[in-house]
C-alpha cells in the first residue's frame, strides 16, 4: 500500500476521533422512564432535560429564558398565555414542532388513561384538574388550543403567579404524537424515538449505560459543544466515586459520606457544594396502622430524631436541618417552624417519651416498624442512625429494608410500607411545590394523607397574586401539613457533585439541574 495514501487517511480517522466530545454522567439509577408525561424521578429527568424541550427553559444558572417558544404575552387579568413558537423548532425526524404537539402532550398528561404521576403540574390550567380526577371526561374541554402551528394559547383557572416556571418542567414538554401511535410504551427505545431537544437517544443497555447524540435539527444546535452524552446507572454511590477515581465517569451527582471526606482531601478542586431546593424526609403510612389515626405516635417519632446529629456526623456536607417541608431558601416564602424545633434537644426526649406513652407504647410494648429505603450508601447510615435513635429514646423496634428505587416506587404507590425514605425536588422555585403534593387526590400523595381544609388552604393561595398573602397563606398550609407529621422532615438538601477539571460551563443553580447542553469539554 502507498504509505503517501495511507497517512492522509490515518490522520483524518485520528482526527475524527478526537473531535468527538463525551460527556459521561454517573446518573444514580436506571430510569423507570424517559417519557415527558410518565417520568417521576430524577434519573429519568436528567435523561428528559437533555432531549426535550419545553416552552420555557432553564439557563445554566436556573434562570427561566425561552425554550420552544421565543415569546409569549399573558392577557390584563393573568389567565391567558399566548405563545408563539420559534420558525426552526424541529423534531429529530426533521419535521416542525408545532403547537397541535403541544396541545396533544398536555392532553396526555392530565388523562387519567396515561398512568403519569404529574398531572398536578398542569393544574393551574382551565379543567386539567377535572380531567385528571375523571370529572370532566372531555379531553378538548383542556384549556390549551392550537390557533394556529406556531400560536398557542393556553387559559388557566386563576392568575398564577408561578405559571412560566411550571412550564421548565418535563410534564409540560412537547411529545411527538406520531411515534408514540405507531410504536407504543416502546416510543422512548433508540431508533424509535424522536426528541425536540438539544440530543437524541442513541443507545439504551439496561442496568449498564443509556447514550444520547447532538441533535442536528435543535434550533439552537450550534451552541452545543457536546457531541455525545452517556448516562450510567450506579445506584452505589461509593461505586460512582470509584468510577470517578478511575477516570471512566466525568460527573458523579452525589458522595456517600465516606467519599465527600476523601474528595475533600483529594478532589477539593472538583468539588462542588451548593444549596438545593429539596427536603429530606421519613413519611409515615397514614392509610393503616400503626399510624392511621395515631397522631401521638407520628409526633412522638418526628420529634425523637436528632437533625443535628446527622447532617453533623453522617451527611457533613452542610444541610440545614428540617423541622418543615418548604426550604428557607425558596421564593415567595415564610416557612413554617413548629414548636418542638424551638426546645433543646434534653425537652425534645421528655416531649417525645411522653407522646410515646400516650400513643399506647412503652418499652415493655414496644413499637415495631419496617423503615423502607432505597440503595444508597447514604440513605443506610441515616436509616440506622434513626432506627437507633428511636430506640434509645423512646424503645421502638425498628426494621430495615433495602429496595431498589423501582421496586421501592412501586410499593409507595400501593402503599405497601410503613415509614418510608423520600424526597422532594423542587420542581419549580415556589413554596407551592412542596406541598401540593400532599393533596387528597395527588398521585405523590404516597402518606395518603388527605384534609378538605388543607385542599381548600391550597386552592386559595393558589388564587392570590399579591406575594406575602399568598406566602402567608402557603404557611397556613404548610403547618396544617407539619402539624399533622404526616412526614418527618430531617434536613434541607445541598447538592455535592463532583465534576471533571477538563468539564467547562457548570453553574450551581437552586434546582440542581445540569443540562449537558451548557458544558463543554477542553482536554
Amino acid at each position: 500500500m502507498n504509505k503517501r495514501l495511507l497517512l492522509p487517511t490515518l490522520l483524518a480517522l485520528a482526527f475524527s476521533a478526537q473531535a468527538e466530545t463525551v460527556f459521561r454522567r454517573a446518573n444514580g439509577s436506571e430510569p423507570k422512564s424517559i417519557d415527558p408525561q410518565l417520568a417521576s424521578e430524577n434519573a429519568g429527568s436528567a435523561v428528559i432535560y437533555d432531549n426535550f424541550e419545553g416552552l420555557a427553559s432553564a439557563a445554566a444558572d436556573g434562570t427561566i429564558i425561552p425554550g420552544v417558544a421565543e415569546k409569549w404575552e399573558v392577557s390584563a387579568d393573568g389567565k391567558t398565555y399566548t405563545f408563539h413558537l420559534r420558525d426552526n423548532a424541529k423534531w429529530s425526524d426533521g419535521s416542525p414542532v408545532t403547537a397541535a404537539d403541544f396541545v396533544y402532550a398536555w392532553q396526555r398528561a392530565v388523562n387519567p388513561a396515561s398512568g403519569g404521576e404529574y398531572a398536578f403540574i398542569l393544574y393551574p390550567v382551565k379543567n386539567a384538574e377535572a380531567i385528571a380526577t375523571g370529572a370532566e371526561k372531555d379531553l378538548n374541554a383542556l384549556g390549551i388550543k392550537a390557533l394556529d402551528e406556531r400560536t398557542l394559547q393556553v387559559e388557566l383557572n386563576t392568575p398564577t403567579p408561578y405559571f412560566i416556571s411550571l412550564l421548565t418542567h418535563y410534564t409540560s414538554y412537547p411529545v411527538p404524537q406520531k411515534a408514540i401511535e405507531q410504536h407504543g410504551d416502546k416510543w422512548t427505545q433508540p431508533g424509535n424515538i424522536v426528541t425536540n431537544g438539544a440530543y437524541r437517544v442513541s443507545e439504551w443497555k439496561p442496568q449498564a449505560l443509556l447514550a444520547a447524540e447532538k441533535s442536528p435539527t435543535y434550533w439552537n444546535h450550534e451552541q452545543v459543544a457536546i457531541d455525545k452524552v452517556i448516562y450510567y446507572p450506579i445506584e452505589s454511590e461509593s461505586s460512582a466515586f470509584a468510577r470517578y477515581r478511575a477516570g471512566e465517569v466525568d460527573y458523579v451527582e452525589s458522595l456517600s459520606p465516606e467519599s465527600l471526606e476523601t474528595a475533600k482531601k483529594d478532589y477539593a478542586a472538583e468539588l462542588h457544594i451548593d444549596p438545593y431546593l429539596s427536603t429530606y424526609w421519613y413519611g409515615f403510612n397514614l392509610t393503616k396502622p400503626p399510624f392511621k389515626d395515631n397522631l401521638k405516635l407520628r409526633e412522638a417519632l418526628t420529634i425523637a430524631i436528632d437533625r443535628q446529629a446527622i447532617v453533623d456526623k453522617i451527611t457533613k456536607a452542610g444541610q440545614i436541618p428540617a423541622y418543615s417541608v418548604v426550604p428557607p431558601a425558596t421564593n415567595n416564602s415564610a416557612p413554617y417552624l413548629p414548636d418542638y424545633a424551638k426546645l433543646d434537644r434534653q425537652a425534645q426526649i421528655e416531649r417525645a417519651r411522653a407522646l410515646y406513652a400516650e400513643a399506647g407504647y412503652s418499652k415493655d410494648k414496644p413499637l415495631k416498624v419496617t423503615i423502607t429505603y432505597n440503595t444508597s450508601d447514604a440513605h443506610k447510615k441515616i436509616a440506622v442512625a434513626v432506627a437507633a435513635m428511636w430506640k434509645q429514646v423512646l424503645g421502638v423496634q425498628a426494621e430495615l429494608e433495602n429496595q431498589e428505587w423501582k421496586v421501592m416506587l412501586s410499593n409507595l404507590n400501593q402503599k405497601n410500607v410503613e415509614v418510608y425514605r423520600y424526597a422532594w425536588i423542587g420542581d419549580y422555585n415556589d413554596p407551592y411545590t412542596f406541598l401540593e403534593i400532599f393533596q387528597q387526590n395527588a398521585s405523590m400523595n404516597h402518606s395518603g394523607f388527605a384534609d378538605p381544609a388543607y385542599d381548600a388552604a391550597l386552592k386559595a393561595a393558589a388564587g392570590t397574586l399579591d406575594l406575602p398573602t399568598r406566602a402567608q397563606q402557603l404557611q397556613e398550609a404548610e403547618k396544617i401539613v407539619t402539624d399533622n407529621y404526616v412526614v418527618a422532615p430531617i434536613y434541607h438538601y445541598v447538592t455535592v457533585r463532583l465534576l471533571k477539571p477538563y468539564v467547562k460551563g457548570y453553574e450551581p443553580n437552586i434546582m440542581g439541574q445540569v443540562r449537558s447542553q451548557y458544558l463543554r469539554i477542553e482536554k
